[in-house]
């Protein structure tokens, strides 16, 4: 697809995403964004499900861009479909984006990390806190719609 046909399809349609959940001990793992939209807040790591891409396999693509380590061999929980709204794009471009995401959840047996091209830090945010901020930063409101799904589940 051009960046023409592309920047046409973010002021027109929804873009389909994944996010990971990425469970540790009741911690859920949150990185402060480098990139828009939602630059400096904490988030979950995710990204957009390509044309054509199973969604298994986006999972698998997105876990290699943003995590440092190997995927579990464990299936991923869906947790639900989510919308996130924003006024700019990925580029920080004024384009106003819609994604519709697909949060899925990882139970891990030990910490992980988050890759540093994407995010400036990372950080395990306690579950059951459902934390607004941390160092100074927000965590965006995307991702503190994932706590009340997350402390819900028996594994939390």
């Amino acid at each position: 697809m051009s960046e023409a046909d592309f920047r046409h399809a973010i002021a027109s349609v929804p873009l389909v995403s994944v996010d990971l959940l990425l469970v540790h001990d009741s911690h859920l793992l949150l990185g402060r964004r480098r990139d828009a939209p939602a630059r400096d807040t904490w988030f979950v790591p995710g990204g957009r499900i390509r044309r054509g891409e199973a969604i298994a396999d986006a999972l698998q693509r997105v876990w290699w861009a943003e995590i440092i380590g190997n995927m579990p061999d464990a299936n991923p929980q869906l947790v639900g479909a989510y919308e996130h709204f924003y006024d700019c794009a990925f580029d920080g471009s004024e384009s106003a984006t819609h994604y519709v995401v697909l949060a899925y959840r990882f139970d891990l047996l030990e910490k992980i990390e988050l890759q540093p091209r994407s995010h400036a830090e990372t950080w395990w945010a306690p579950i059951v806190e459902r934390p607004a901020e941390h160092a100074g930063r927000a965590v965006h409101p995307n991702t503190r719609a994932y706590f009340p799904a997350l402390l819900g589940s028996a594994s939390a």
